[in-house]
């Protein structure tokens, strides 16, 4: 998926949708290293402990060093109205959270780029991937962080209507070029940040070190909320939960293993995670200590179980994750867009999440943005499903959590009101909202998007699907 060009191309995919920010794992732990932390606040540092990579010599910054860690972060919460993206809530933003977090665990500040809203304009992210990586010495790490929407190969900078979107590959070019460390940390939260996962391969086969963290897989949409940086944050805070053998650091595989649990059972959603030389022993934290892990919980769940709130049905209650217990409670932990919050509740108020399973190869009714539509199963993966569109084009494949799949289209039937729109020379579901029928137009919502995407079209850009013609994905 790499692609040779450095400058940003314009993209004319549909599927944009927010990335957010995510904890820099290197930078944690060589920004711990330089600075000392008040005695008030335990600090996070990274161990020279066997069987554990820290930041030393070669490649990682030795936690009794200078930091030696450069960051770009990049975050991007609205947009002016000719791009066409919904905005997003500036509340308690995480971007700017992360880079604070950075500074304060000792990255300097002029070792780092922070580049939010009308800042981030292609150029300005070019220019500042130049600046930064300029001021790199040999045994640097360089992290690199997005958060706003996303495509397949694109980050949607501020300007992105006039100049177009930012290339990923850009990244690759600059790094190639300029870089003078060896170990590099894509972190990205947005729609099909898992491309980034190739940038490091490209990476890798130049001679770098490097891992890609990000909030959804390549191919998958990703939600509006801070999940993805919050675990991160936990992470770099040392939460006791994260240390999975109990040996007082976190690792690189541990967080990773994290924020997959978060990003499936709170989001939905599959996330995205490359080693391309990058070990999964790289140490990102120093635990609280052992006094800091709640006793185990009594009952038919266990410490760190994700379960949902009973609701009307046992789909629709909240879900959260047990992290104690109180009185006979259950100490739950919910994240909600930027706050993290948490309650307790009887053991009886609480379900045990339970997933149908799926054939690989089976038709079946999908529920897109509350749209019923059929698909196809292509692959099966830990829960999660990457499935085709029928009648959309091959491209329009994505990895969907098994409680999205509604089942056998017999009992749970497609939408039969759906056409083909034209938009950018490809042929996406749509339904006709309104009839103008003095101008001929029509006014459309496209399936499985929000209504910032309806417009007025004409019927040059309007065909028909035929039912039946859905099941071999061909189009009419």
């Amino acid at each position: 998926m790499e692609q040779i060009a450095a400058l940003a191309l314009f993209q004319a995919d549909r599927t944009r949708k927010k990335i957010i920010p995510f904890l820099p794992l290197f930078l944690i732990a060589a920004l711990a290293a330089s600075q000392p932390v008040a005695a008030a606040a335990k600090p996070v540092r990274v161990f020279n402990r066997a069987g554990h990579s820290n930041m030393a010599g070669g490649g990682l910054v030795a936690a009794e060093s200078k930091c030696n860690s450069f960051a770009v972060i990049v975050g991007v919460l609205e947009w002016p109205a000719s791009a066409h993206l919904a905005a997003f809530s500036k509340e308690h933003r995480k971007d700017r959270e992360f880079f604070d977090t950075l500074s304060r665990r000792g990255v300097p500040t002029n070792q780092m780029a922070l580049l939010l809203d009308e800042q981030a304009t292609r150029e300005g992210m070019l220019t500042a991937l130049r600046q930064v990586l300029a001021r790199t010495t040999p045994g640097s790490t360089f992290v690199f962080y997005y958060a706003g929407h996303g495509s397949p190969g694109f980050l949607e900078n501020y300007d992105c209507a006039a100049h177009g979107s930012f290339n990923i590959s850009a990244i690759t070019a600059a790094v190639k070029r300029q870089f003078q460390g060896r170990n590099v940390l894509l972190l990205a939260d947005c729609c099909n940040s898992g491309g980034l996962g190739e940038v490091a391969k490209g990476l890798a086969a130049a001679g770098f070190h490097a891992a890609s963290l990000t909030s959804a897989d390549a191919a998958v949409e990703s939600t509006s909320n801070w999940t993805f940086t919050q675990t991160i944050l936990d992470a770099l805070n040392g939460s006791a939960l994260f240390d999975s053998n109990h040996d007082g650091i976190i690792t690189l595989g541990e967080t990773a293993a994290e924020v997959s649990l978060a990003m499936k059972f709170c989001e939905g959603q599959m996330c995205g995670y490359t080693l391309a030389g990058l070990p999964e022993s790289w140490v990102l934290a120093q635990t609280c200590g052992a006094a800091a892990l709640p006793e185990p919980v009594p009952g038919e769940f266990q410490l760190k179980d994700y379960v949902r709130v009973a609701g009307k049905n046992e789909t629709e209650g909240r879900v959260g994750r047990i992290v104690g217990w109180e009185a006979g409670r259950y100490l739950l932990e919910f994240y909600d867009y930027s706050e993290k919050s948490r309650s307790a509740f009887k053991p009886a108020q609480l379900h045990a999440i339970t997933l149908k399973t799926y054939e690989v190869g089976k038709t079946v009714t999908v529920s897109c943005d509350h749209e019923p539509l059929l698909a196809k199963i292509m692959r099966a993966q830990n829960d999660f499903y990457l499935i085709r569109y029928l009648g959309w084009p091959a491209k329009r494949e994505e990895w969907v959590f098994a409680d999205r799949i509604l089942g056998d289209p017999a009992k749970y039937p497609p939408a039969q009101h759906l056409i083909l729109a034209e938009w950018r020379n490809t042929w996406w579901p749509a339904e006709i909202k309104k009839t103008d029928a003095d101008k001929k137009r029509y006014f459309i919502h496209y399936a499985g998007y929000g209504n910032d995407w309806d417009e007025w079209v004409t019927a040059a850009r309007l065909k028909t699907i035929v039912a039946s013609e859905l099941e071999n994905g061909r189009r009419h």
